[in-house]
């Protein structure tokens, strides 16, 4: 699978369906497979994180989550097929996991109450499928034994890590070989979306890409997450001047 170089980090050229589909791969073939998901935020900080930008390059599959993304692509001169974004992505799984007669899920992540009622539903919606274990995030780094024991006994073919990122995806890395779940994959605040704690953008703005925009408005983060997305957007048009042939 090809790959689209947005500034340090590469994303899969993949459409969603096409995710989906890489995603029941890895379950069938067995193994640990991390999936990343990174917006321009994220892109951002992997561009003054080698670490986080060498983990990203080394998962399995890495998503264009965010119209960021997804636009710069096209600047850079190498674009990706569509926005494959992550809160999609992992609700997109479990239909198909569902469709096709099920499959065992974990979530670990955000409040206890919050993540308990994410699983009831996620166990109504998708009654195919085997919610086999849920945690919440607040445990401590002593504990972290206690945690991958508890997923491991479980045994899900998904694992969904609601940490925030890139909390998330520096744990799934240092913790997936050991967990040998065949998805692992960071879902930010999406067991919250899935427990009705928080709400997504209205559909009018999720199909205008505009999703990004509610959430920093809703969740009141412009302080934060105004200067990586212009920093992410100057780097991508500098990148674009130091290339004659766009």
């Amino acid at each position: 699978m090809k790959r689209a170089q947005i500034l340090s980090i590469g994303v899969d050229k993949v459409t969603m369906a096409e995710a989906v589909d890489r995603c029941l791969g890895f379950i069938d073939a067995g193994g640990p497979h991390l999936v990343v998901t990174p917006n321009a935020e994220i892109a951002d900080r992997a561009g003054r994180d080698p670490e986080l930008a060498a983990i990203i390059n080394g998962a399995d599959l890495v998503v264009p989550d965010g119209a960021g993304i997804v636009l710069a692509s096209r600047l850079l001169g190498d674009p990706v097929p569509e926005k494959v974004g992550g809160a999609d992505l992992a609700s997109n799984l479990l239909k198909a996991l569902n469709d096709r007669g099920g499959g065992r899920v974990f979530l670990l992540g955000t409040r206890p109450e919050v993540v308990a009622e994410a699983a009831r539903r996620v166990q109504e919606a998708y009654p195919r499928i085997q919610v086999v274990g849920w945690r919440d995030g607040f445990f401590r780094p002593e504990e972290e034994g206690e945690v991958v024991a508890q997923i491991r006994a479980a045994r899900p073919d998904v694992l969904f890590v609601a940490l925030g990122s890139p909390k998330q995806e520096r744990w799934l890395h240092r913790h997936l070989p050991e967990l040998g779940v065949p998805v692992g994959m960071g879902v930010g605040g999406t067991i919250d979306v899935w427990a009705g704690a928080v709400p997504r953008a209205p559909q009018w703005m999720i199909r205008a890409n505009l999703e990004w925009l509610y959430r920093i408005v809703r969740l009141r983060r412009v302080r934060r997450s105004l200067p990586p997305l212009v920093r992410f957007g100057l780097n991508v048009l500098r990148a674009r001047a130091q290339r004659p042939n766009l």
